[in-house]
Protein backbone atom coordinates (compact mmCIF):
# COMPACT_ATOMS: atom_id res chain seq x y z
CA UNK A 1 0.00 0.00 0.00
CA UNK A 2 2.84 2.34 0.73
CA UNK A 3 4.43 1.92 -2.38
CA UNK A 4 1.03 2.36 -4.31
CA UNK A 5 0.42 5.55 -2.30
CA UNK A 6 4.05 6.69 -3.16
CA UNK A 7 3.29 6.25 -6.99
CA UNK A 8 -0.12 7.60 -6.56
CA UNK A 9 -1.41 4.94 -8.56
CA UNK A 10 -5.19 5.47 -7.57
CA UNK A 11 -4.71 8.64 -9.03
CA UNK A 12 -5.45 6.84 -12.00
CA UNK A 13 -6.54 3.43 -11.58
CA UNK A 14 -9.18 1.91 -8.92
CA UNK A 15 -7.61 -0.22 -6.34
CA UNK A 16 -9.04 -1.55 -3.26
CA UNK A 17 -12.34 0.09 -4.60
CA UNK A 18 -10.53 3.75 -4.33
CA UNK A 19 -8.86 5.98 -6.56
CA UNK A 20 -9.13 6.43 -10.53
CA UNK A 21 -9.76 10.09 -10.28
CA UNK A 22 -8.92 10.89 -14.25
CA UNK A 23 -11.31 8.07 -14.69
CA UNK A 24 -13.90 10.87 -14.27
CA UNK A 25 -12.59 12.36 -17.48
CA UNK A 26 -13.88 9.16 -19.72
CA UNK A 27 -17.12 8.74 -18.52
CA UNK A 28 -18.28 9.31 -22.19
CA UNK A 29 -15.00 7.02 -23.40
CA UNK A 30 -14.69 4.44 -20.65
CA UNK A 31 -12.85 2.01 -22.16
CA UNK A 32 -10.12 5.11 -23.06
CA UNK A 33 -9.78 5.04 -19.12
CA UNK A 34 -7.22 3.20 -17.29
CA UNK A 35 -8.27 0.08 -15.77
CA UNK A 36 -9.62 -0.74 -12.72
CA UNK A 37 -7.38 -2.74 -10.94
CA UNK A 38 -9.90 -4.71 -8.50
CA UNK A 39 -8.89 -8.71 -8.24
CA UNK A 40 -5.55 -7.85 -10.86
CA UNK A 41 -3.54 -10.44 -8.74
CA UNK A 42 -6.12 -13.02 -9.92
CA UNK A 43 -6.40 -11.62 -13.13
CA UNK A 44 -2.96 -11.66 -14.34
CA UNK A 45 -0.27 -13.63 -13.84
CA UNK A 46 2.71 -12.95 -11.66
CA UNK A 47 5.62 -12.95 -13.94
CA UNK A 48 3.90 -10.87 -16.05
CA UNK A 49 2.79 -8.00 -13.54
CA UNK A 50 6.37 -8.24 -12.56
CA UNK A 51 7.83 -7.43 -15.93
CA UNK A 52 4.97 -4.93 -16.85
CA UNK A 53 5.41 -2.58 -13.43
CA UNK A 54 9.30 -2.55 -14.26
CA UNK A 55 8.69 -1.91 -18.32
CA UNK A 56 4.48 -1.34 -19.48
CA UNK A 57 3.78 -1.76 -22.28
CA UNK A 58 0.88 -1.49 -24.59
CA UNK A 59 -1.97 -3.76 -23.91
CA UNK A 60 -4.74 -1.52 -26.05
CA UNK A 61 -2.69 -0.04 -28.12
CA UNK A 62 -5.18 2.62 -29.86
CA UNK A 63 -5.03 4.37 -26.47
CA UNK A 64 -3.11 7.57 -26.24
CA UNK A 65 -2.96 7.25 -22.41
CA UNK A 66 0.18 5.79 -21.23
CA UNK A 67 0.85 3.88 -18.16
CA UNK A 68 4.21 5.70 -17.54
CA UNK A 69 7.40 4.01 -16.03
CA UNK A 70 8.67 4.79 -12.62
CA UNK A 71 12.12 2.75 -12.77
CA UNK A 72 11.04 0.55 -9.86
CA UNK A 73 13.52 -1.64 -8.78
CA UNK A 74 13.02 -5.43 -8.43
CA UNK A 75 12.27 -5.31 -5.12
CA UNK A 76 9.84 -3.10 -5.18
CA UNK A 77 8.22 -4.85 -8.37
CA UNK A 78 8.17 -7.87 -6.47
CA UNK A 79 6.26 -6.33 -3.38
CA UNK A 80 3.92 -4.65 -5.97
CA UNK A 81 3.15 -8.29 -7.33
CA UNK A 82 2.88 -9.90 -3.70
CA UNK A 83 0.06 -6.36 -2.71
CA UNK A 84 -1.97 -7.72 -5.65
CA UNK A 85 -1.83 -11.21 -5.07
CA UNK A 86 -2.50 -10.68 -1.18
CA UNK A 87 -5.29 -8.82 -2.03
CA UNK A 88 -6.57 -12.04 -3.54
CA UNK A 89 -5.25 -14.54 -1.84
CA UNK A 90 -3.39 -16.01 -4.25
CA UNK A 91 -2.22 -19.59 -3.75
CA UNK A 92 -0.26 -20.16 -6.43
CA UNK A 93 0.94 -17.25 -8.30
CA UNK A 94 3.18 -19.00 -10.98
CA UNK A 95 2.23 -20.71 -14.48
CA UNK A 96 3.61 -22.60 -16.65
CA UNK A 97 1.59 -23.04 -20.07
CA UNK A 98 2.70 -24.57 -23.14
CA UNK A 99 0.63 -25.24 -26.12
CA UNK A 100 0.51 -29.09 -26.07
CA UNK A 101 -1.40 -29.02 -22.92
CA UNK A 102 -4.61 -27.49 -24.92
CA UNK A 103 -6.38 -30.65 -26.00
CA UNK A 104 -6.75 -29.91 -30.02
CA UNK A 105 -10.54 -30.82 -29.80
CA UNK A 106 -11.22 -27.30 -27.16
CA UNK A 107 -8.96 -25.39 -29.37
CA UNK A 108 -11.03 -26.30 -32.38
CA UNK A 109 -14.06 -25.74 -30.23
CA UNK A 110 -13.13 -22.56 -29.31
CA UNK A 111 -11.89 -21.40 -32.01
CA UNK A 112 -15.29 -22.16 -33.95
CA UNK A 113 -17.09 -20.59 -30.82
CA UNK A 114 -15.04 -16.98 -31.48
CA UNK A 115 -16.47 -17.03 -34.92
CA UNK A 116 -18.72 -14.76 -36.65
CA UNK A 117 -21.42 -17.44 -36.83
CA UNK A 118 -21.45 -17.59 -32.85
CA UNK A 119 -20.04 -15.08 -30.32
CA UNK A 120 -17.84 -12.79 -32.83
CA UNK A 121 -15.34 -12.48 -30.73
CA UNK A 122 -12.92 -10.72 -32.92
CA UNK A 123 -15.63 -7.83 -34.10
CA UNK A 124 -14.10 -6.22 -30.39
CA UNK A 125 -10.84 -8.24 -29.84
CA UNK A 126 -7.74 -7.25 -31.03
CA UNK A 127 -5.76 -10.60 -32.40
CA UNK A 128 -2.10 -9.28 -32.61
CA UNK A 129 -1.86 -7.70 -35.63
CA UNK A 130 -5.47 -8.10 -36.33
CA UNK A 131 -7.48 -4.98 -35.36
CA UNK A 132 -11.33 -5.34 -35.25
CA UNK A 133 -13.58 -2.99 -37.45
CA UNK A 134 -15.38 -0.04 -36.16
CA UNK A 135 -13.89 2.81 -34.09
CA UNK A 136 -11.53 2.36 -31.72
CA UNK A 137 -13.77 2.74 -28.51
CA UNK A 138 -15.44 -0.40 -29.43
CA UNK A 139 -12.43 -2.39 -29.30
CA UNK A 140 -10.96 -4.81 -26.82
CA UNK A 141 -7.92 -5.98 -25.45
CA UNK A 142 -5.26 -8.08 -27.47
CA UNK A 143 -6.29 -11.49 -27.28
CA UNK A 144 -2.86 -12.78 -28.44
CA UNK A 145 -1.75 -11.44 -25.48
CA UNK A 146 -3.69 -13.74 -22.95
CA UNK A 147 -1.53 -16.89 -23.07
CA UNK A 148 1.30 -15.03 -21.23
CA UNK A 149 -0.56 -12.30 -19.22
CA UNK A 150 -4.00 -13.66 -18.07
CA UNK A 151 -4.61 -16.57 -15.19
CA UNK A 152 -6.25 -19.82 -16.81
CA UNK A 153 -8.62 -19.91 -14.05
CA UNK A 154 -9.62 -15.89 -14.42
CA UNK A 155 -10.46 -16.35 -17.90
CA UNK A 156 -13.04 -19.27 -16.63
CA UNK A 157 -14.19 -17.00 -14.17
CA UNK A 158 -14.74 -14.31 -16.23
CA UNK A 159 -16.28 -16.01 -19.10
CA UNK A 160 -18.72 -17.37 -16.93
CA UNK A 161 -20.32 -14.16 -15.78
CA UNK A 162 -18.34 -10.65 -17.15
CA UNK A 163 -20.38 -8.58 -14.92
CA UNK A 164 -19.89 -9.96 -11.66
CA UNK A 165 -16.15 -9.94 -12.18
CA UNK A 166 -16.67 -6.19 -13.49
CA UNK A 167 -19.64 -4.15 -12.81
CA UNK A 168 -20.16 -2.00 -15.92
CA UNK A 169 -18.08 -3.89 -18.31
CA UNK A 170 -19.09 -4.28 -21.97
CA UNK A 171 -18.27 -8.23 -22.12
CA UNK A 172 -21.65 -9.52 -22.93
CA UNK A 173 -22.27 -12.31 -21.11
CA UNK A 174 -23.13 -15.56 -23.32
CA UNK A 175 -23.55 -18.13 -20.46
CA UNK A 176 -25.73 -20.02 -19.37
CA UNK A 177 -26.98 -20.63 -22.76
CA UNK A 178 -24.18 -21.07 -24.92
CA UNK A 179 -25.42 -22.97 -28.22
CA UNK A 180 -26.88 -26.44 -28.50
CA UNK A 181 -24.80 -27.33 -31.40
CA UNK A 182 -20.99 -27.20 -30.02
CA UNK A 183 -19.76 -29.74 -27.51
CA UNK A 184 -23.36 -30.56 -26.88
CA UNK A 185 -24.48 -27.33 -25.49
CA UNK A 186 -22.69 -28.05 -22.46
CA UNK A 187 -21.51 -24.65 -20.90
CA UNK A 188 -18.86 -25.68 -18.59
CA UNK A 189 -16.97 -27.44 -21.87
CA UNK A 190 -17.51 -24.46 -24.14
CA UNK A 191 -16.36 -21.75 -21.69
CA UNK A 192 -13.14 -24.13 -21.14
CA UNK A 193 -13.07 -24.67 -24.74
CA UNK A 194 -12.87 -20.72 -25.19
CA UNK A 195 -10.41 -20.12 -22.77
CA UNK A 196 -8.07 -23.34 -24.55
CA UNK A 197 -7.90 -21.23 -28.03
CA UNK A 198 -7.85 -18.07 -26.24
CA UNK A 199 -4.72 -19.32 -24.21
CA UNK A 200 -3.56 -20.99 -27.75
CA UNK A 201 -3.12 -17.36 -29.72
CA UNK A 202 0.51 -16.47 -29.82
CA UNK A 203 1.83 -19.93 -28.58
CA UNK A 204 3.59 -21.73 -31.33
CA UNK A 205 2.56 -24.81 -32.30
CA UNK A 206 3.20 -28.39 -30.21
CA UNK A 207 5.67 -30.90 -31.90
CA UNK A 208 3.96 -34.57 -32.90
CA UNK A 209 5.60 -35.29 -29.95
CA UNK A 210 4.52 -32.73 -27.42
CA UNK A 211 0.46 -33.10 -28.93
CA UNK A 212 0.97 -37.23 -28.36
CA UNK A 213 0.97 -36.22 -24.52
CA UNK A 214 -2.03 -33.88 -24.38
CA UNK A 215 -4.11 -33.63 -21.50
CA UNK A 216 -7.44 -33.57 -22.51
CA UNK A 217 -8.23 -31.11 -19.55
CA UNK A 218 -6.76 -28.57 -20.68
CA UNK A 219 -4.55 -26.46 -17.89
CA UNK A 220 -5.38 -27.04 -14.50
CA UNK A 221 -6.27 -31.11 -15.21
CA UNK A 222 -4.99 -33.54 -13.22
CA UNK A 223 -4.29 -37.21 -14.47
Amino acid sequence: RRLVARYNCTGCHVVEGRGGDIRRLYQEQPTFAPPMLNGEGEKVQADWLFDFVKAPVPIRPWLQLRMPTFGLSDEEANTVVGYFEALDRVQVPFVHLERAALATENVEAGKLLTSKDYFDCFSCHQRGAVKPQGPPEGWAPDLALAHARLGPEWIIKWLRDPQKVMPGTKMPSFFPGGPPDVLGGDDEAQIRALRDYILSLGMPEPSPQQAAHVVTGGPGTSQ
